[in-house]
C-alpha cells in the first residue's frame, strides 16, 4: 500500500502563528498527463513566471485534466493586474468592465487570463487579492486546484482534491449565499454532476430545489451564455434532464418547460430525442456550432407545435421572429437564429419524415447561408475605396 508523504504550505496567521496554508499535490499522487495540457497555456504560465508573476491552471481544466481528458478550454490565474499582463502580451485584450479579464489570442483560440480576486469582493467587481483568497471565491472544490504546468504540482486551499477523490460537488461559499449571489451556480453544479459523474452533496441538492426560482432574475446576457454551454457540451439531453427534474428548465427555457408539460410524454420524448440527436452531432466529425444547436432545439415548435405546424410555407421573417420569443430569456445574435431557421426549412420534408436524425449534417453536405433577412441599403455607384491599378513591374537589369 502506497503511502501518501503531502507537502503542506504554512503562512503566518493574524496572532502570529504559523496555520496551515494549502496542501500540494506532486505529480505522482495526482497523476495528471503533461501532454494534455495546451502549448499555448503553458508558455503564459511561463512568461509570467519569468516577470515575476506566479500564475496557475485553474477551474474546469484542472478538474478534466484529472479525470484525464485534454480541455477545450483553458483559464489561468495570476497576481498580474490586468494592464501588467496586457503589457506582457502583445496578442491580447482586456475585457469587462465590473471585472476585467485578459483574453490572449493564439489564432482563433483564446486563453483568458484573470486577477487573483479578493475575499472583499462583491459581485463581479475589481477587487484583487491574493492566491487563498482567489480560492475561497471558488463555487465549488472541485473547481478550486490550483496546477502549475513547470513544477506539476496542484495547491488545494479547500479539500477540493479530496472532493474529486470522494467523486462529490461541494460548495466552498455557504449554502445560505452561493446561489444568491450567482444563480447561474444551480446550472453549473448540473453541468459538473453531469460531465464527471459526481453526486451533489445533499445540502446543495436541497439549496437547489429550495432557490430555482432565483434563475430568472439572472441577466439574459449571462443564461444564454450557460445555455449554449450545455447545448454544445454534447450531453444536453443528460443535463437538461436534471435541469428539469431541479425545476431549472422552466426558468431557462420557460416557453419550452410549459410544451413539455402541456404535451404529454410524446413532446417529452421528441424533446429529448432531439437533444440525443443534438448530442450526436456534438461529437461527429463535424461538431455542431450554436445555430445548429438551436436548429435542434427549436425542430418541434416549427413544425409540430408552433403556430406555422401546419402551414405549408412558412413566412422567414415571421416564423425568425418566432423563434425568437420561443427561445426568451435566451437571446442568441440574429445570425444564429436566421441559421438555425434556414436550416430546420432546408430539411422540413425530411424531419417530418425521418423525425430528429433528418438534422443531422453530413460529412459531405456543404451549405453555404446568406441572410434572408432584408439587406441593408447597397453602396451607391463608385463609393468606397478605388482599387489601385497594378502596373507591371519593370524587368530589374542583369548584372
Amino acid at each position: 500500500m502506497e503511502i501518501l508523504r503531502l507537502r503542506v504550505r504554512y503562512t503566518t496567521g493574524k496572532d502570529g502563528k504559523a496555520r496551515k496554508h494549502a496542501v500540494i499535490y506532486e505529480a505522482h499522487e495526482h497523476g495528471i498527463q503533461p501532454e494534455l495540457i495546451d502549448d499555448d497555456a503553458i508558455k503564459i504560465v511561463r512568461r509570467l513566471h519569468q516577470h515575476g508573476h506566479p500564475a496557475y491552471i485553474v477551474g474546469g481544466a484542472v478538474r478534466d485534466l484529472l479525470l484525464g481528458k485534454a480541455p477545450k478550454d483553458f483559464d489561468i490565474v495570476t497576481n498580474a493586474q490586468p494592464n501588467r499582463i496586457r503589457k506582457l502580451f502583445r496578442n491580447s485584450r482586456i475585457i469587462g468592465k465590473r471585472f476585467r479579464l485578459v483574453h490572449i489570442f493564439y489564432g482563433e483560440k483564446i486563453i483568458e487570463v484573470s486577477t487573483f480576486r479578493s475575499a472583499e469582493a462583491e459581485g463581479f467587481n475589481n477587487v484583487y487579492g491574493n492566491i487563498e483568497e482567489d480560492a475561497l471565491r471558488r463555487d465549488f472544490g472541485v473547481n478550486a486546484l490550483y496546477y502549475c504546468p513547470l513544477e506539476h504540482e496542484i495547491l488545494d486551499f479547500v479539500h477540493g482534491f479530496k472532493d474529486f477523490k470522494a467523486k462529490r460537488i461541494r460548495p466552498i461559499i455557504p449554502v445560505e449565499r452561493i446561489f444568491s449571489e450567482d444563480p447561474v451556480r444551480m446550472l453549473r453544479a448540473v453541468k459538473y454532476s453531469v460531465s464527471t459523474g459526481f453526486r451533489i452533496v445533499l445540502p446543495l441538492r436541497m439549496r437547489i430545489r429550495r432557490q430555482s426560482k432565483l434563475l430568472a432574475d439572472c441577466p439574459a446576457s449571462r443564461l444564454s451564455e450557460e445555455a449554449f454551454k450545455i447545448l454544445v457540451s454534447g450531453r444536453s439531453q443528460s443535463v437538461m434532464r436534471v435541469c428539469r427534474q431541479y425545476h431549472l428548465l422552466e426558468h431557462m427555457l420557460p416557453s419550452f418547460a410549459e410544451s413539455l408539460r402541456h404535451g404529454g410524454d410524446a413532446a417529452e420524448q421528441r424533446f429529448f430525442s432531439l437533444l440525443e440527436e443534438l448530442d450526436a452531432q456534438v461529437h461527429s466529425e463535424r461538431g455542431a456550432d450554436r445555430a445548429i444547436a438551436l436548429a435542434f432545439l427549436c425542430a418541434d415548435y416549427l413544425f409540430r407545435t408552433g403556430p406555422y405546424a401546419d402551414i405549408d410555407t412558412i413566412p422567414f421573417k415571421d416564423a425568425y421572429q418566432s423563434l425568437k420569443d420561443q427561445l426568451k430569456p435566451i437571446t442568441p445574435a440574429n445570425i444564429e437564429v436566421e441559421k438555425a431557421l434556414q436550416h430546420l426549412l432546408r430539411r422540413r420534408k425530411r424531419y417530418l419524415r425521418e423525425g430528429p436524425s433528418a438534422l443531422r449534417l453530413k460529412k459531405e453536405t456543404v451549405e453555404p447561408v446568406e441572410s434572408a433577412l432584408p439587406p441593408s441599403a447597397p453602396r451607391s455607384p463608385g463609393s468606397g475605396r478605388r482599387r489601385r491599378r497594378r502596373h507591371p513591374r519593370k524587368p530589374e537589369a542583369k548584372e
